[in-house]
């Protein structure tokens, strides 16, 4: 896309809070089919979003049909804001955590390399991945992460882990992230994934040993069971059952979920989900009230220096449409005249040429002043309906 376009900004949200993660793939699916070409998308283990600028006169509240219960249709100020705070973190389960703002930079990437982003909405991202840059520049102290509230978890339902064993499978960031934060939290840990060879280059980074992908009987001397997989955590009925027997809390990070339905079963309320982890955390990310009414502010500023970039551009472009149209009309015109008279010298064809373009120019005087002033947007609304542009 290279031109600007007039719609409004609408946003198709789709978080663990709401709607299961079952319903998200479901929603990834739909938006991957239906808006290719048309949206940003965001997908991250929590939430699914797309962003796309609506055609004009279209009434863009009303959303897909397959939007599931608990999914929003966001639009216009409400779009906006919602893709400020998600970027500066505000809307995360641990505010102001970083994964978010690298997984949205990258979708602006990918949008951005297929041309799939409207000039507008490139502008809202690169001014809401400003502010979350500069959100994260205020912060103070180690950053939390996922990882360290499934850690907390553990603690909270079996005890401290100082001394004891946990199991980590999956060697992946997220795998990183559980190893630093059960180091702090002074546990033993071992580390397990599909190859091999990443279990034991992450092993050798923080201290840990390499287990088995199917444990076995083994997994039993584990207090804890952190699962972050891209796909299913592939195990046999030894490893299930000694799960069922164990007191092992287990939390499975990976969206769509890597336990089967089997292993489910087994644990019982012993198996947490990324899901229920987010909603379990709601209300409880560690930010002080302080630290929140900061960041409210800026996705307010954000918010604001956005929708005046907007009613701006929008009579700039209005502006330019009008001068277009109106060019169009007297070329059509002109060559109509010249038809007309084929025997007009060049030199006359020139001056009636010049003249009619400073008439032009001169009948558009007041509409393009007024645009020049327009700060709000109406009055480009109004010019465009009036000259149906």
């Amino acid at each position: 896309m290279s031109e600007f376009s007039a719609g409004e900004v609408v946003a198709l949200v789709s978080h663990a809070r709401s709607v299961p993660a079952r319903q998200r793939e479901e929603v990834a699916h739909r938006i991957r089919a239906e808006l290719a070409g048309q949206a940003l998308v965001l997908e991250t283990c929590h939430r699914i979003e797309a962003y796309w600028i609506a055609a004009p006169g279209t009434d863009a509240t009303l959303g897909p049909s397959w939007l599931p219960e608990g999914g929003q249709i966001l639009v216009g100020s409400r779009a906006i804001e919602h893709a400020i705070a998600v970027a500066v973190g505000r809307d995360s389960v641990v505010v102001g955590e970083d994964q978010v703002l690298h997984q949205l930079r990258q979708a602006v990437d990918v949008a951005r390399s297929a041309n799939d982003i409207d000039p507008t909405l490139e502008r809202l991202f690169a001014m809401a991945l400003n502010a979350g840059r500069r959100a994260r520049s205020w912060r103070q102290g180690p950053q939390r992460s996922l990882a360290d509230l499934a850690i907390a978890e553990i603690e909270r339902r079996s005890g401290r882990l100082v001394g004891r064993d946990l199991l980590i499978v999956g060697a992946g960031r997220m795998g990183w992230l559980v190893a630093v934060a059960a180091r702090t939290a002074g546990a033993r840990i071992a580390l397990t994934s599909r190859t091999q060879a990443r279990a034991q280059t992450l092993a050798g980074q923080v201290s840990a040993e390499v287990a088995h992908f199917d444990p076995g009987d083994d997994v039993a001397r584990f207090a804890g069971v952190v699962i972050a997989l891209n796909g299913r955590w592939q195990i046999g009925p030894t490893t299930v059952e000694a799960l069922a027997r164990s007191g092992a809390v287990l939390v499975d990070l990976s969206v769509p979920p890597a336990v089967s339905d089997e292993l489910v079963l087994a644990v019982g309320p012993r198996l947490i989900s990324a899901d229920a982890l987010a909603i379990a955390d709601e209300g409880q990310t560690g930010a002080t009230a302080a630290e929140l009414r900061r960041l409210d502010r800026l996705i307010e500023q954000t918010t604001g220096d956005y929708l005046e970039w907007l009613a701006a551009h929008e009579g700039r472009t209005t502006a330019d449409a009008l001068i277009q149209g109106a060019d169009r009309d007297r070329e059509a015109e002109l060559a109509l005249l010249w038809r007309h008279l084929p025997e007009l010298e060049p030199e006359a064809r020139a001056a009636i040429d010049e003249m009619t373009r400073h008439l032009a120019r001169r009948l558009l005087r007041g509409p393009l002043e007024l645009l020049g002033r327009d700060t709000d947007g109406e009055t480009a609304d109004v010019v465009r309906e009036i000259f149906a542009l």
